[in-house]
């Protein structure tokens, strides 16, 4: 695997200074058997979203969802770990992800996941407009996140390049509300869903296309979920809940700050 950061330099050495890999990622199992740069780079990920982001608004009671759920972040890297023991046996199904960008979670996924096809959807033209009520420095302005921007400059060939080195990988570059029937990319069962899409309308197509695909129970993982945060009311956390309610299906919440992590089950 080629990797984005290197862990060698005297920044980054400063930075984990005499911390043992248990310390980095808060000594979990289920991170235990991760490479050491998946280690580093979680710790780096959750640093920076326990310490360095602070809510500019805040309720004790989450409006969507209000219920006693943890709130501490949790990065994508923990997140592909507990896939694994969510499907010890890999018989539950593949991965999708909603919103590749510059395809540095889904390769993180990949990696750790090496027996399961990871699905990544995104026209890499960046954010729609939004219709829902969004917070002035959230930075979802229409394009925000497209590729050769002013926040990812890889191209879509580096992109590509990127994924490619790992088979297990399958990119569908479509818009995320014109997606056919799952059968036609060859997905079939499915085990965990990452929505990366940050706003309310391609959440809500994502999570019509997971409706058509073939699974009793899902873990999920929504990147920007903001809960307990009323400015972000009306994005990630509102396609779920009209999801849930609208199909009748159990949500349990694992987490519910920054990070949603979720298991949710056709069966109540």
């Amino acid at each position: 695997m080629k990797f984005d950061i290197d862990h060698s330099t005297p920044y980054y050495r400063a930075i984990f200074g005499n911390l043992t890999e248990d310390q980095m990622i808060d000594n979990i199992d289920a991170m235990k058997t991760l490479s050491t740069y998946h280690k580093k780079q979680h710790y780096l990920l959750n640093k920076g979203a326990k310490y360095e982001y602070n809510p500019p608004s805040w309720s004790d009671t989450d409006n969507m969802f209000p219920l006693d759920a943890p709130t501490h972040p949790m990065t994508h890297i923990e997140w592909g770990a507990f896939i694994r023991q969510f499907d010890k046996d890999n018989k539950k199904g593949d991965v999708l992800e909603f919103g590749v960008a510059c395809a540095g979670t889904i390769r993180d996924i990949a990696y750790i996941n090496s027996n399961k096809t990871i699905y990544g959807f995104d026209h890499f033209q960046g954010l729609e407009q939004t219709k829902q009520e969004t917070p002035d420095y959230a930075g979802w302005y229409q394009g925000a996140f497209r590729l050769e921007g002013s926040e990812y400059k890889q191209t879509y060939d580096q992109v590509v390049q990127d994924c490619g080195q790992f088979p297990n990988i399958t990119l569908v570059v479509k818009d995320i509300h014109d997606l056919a029937d799952p059968s036609t990319y060859g997905i079939s069962k499915i085990s965990a869903v990452h929505i990366d899409v940050d706003i309310y309308e391609p959440a809500v197509s994502a999570l019509n296309f997971v409706d058509k695909c073939e699974w009793d129970e899902i873990y999920m993982r929504f990147d920007d979920w903001h809960g307990h945060e009323p400015d972000y009311d009306f994005h990630e956390r509102l396609a779920c809940k009209e999801w849930v309610e609208r199909n009748g299906y159990h949500i349990n919440i694992m987490r519910n700050g920054l990070h949603g992590e979720a298991i949710v089950s056709k069966k109540s």
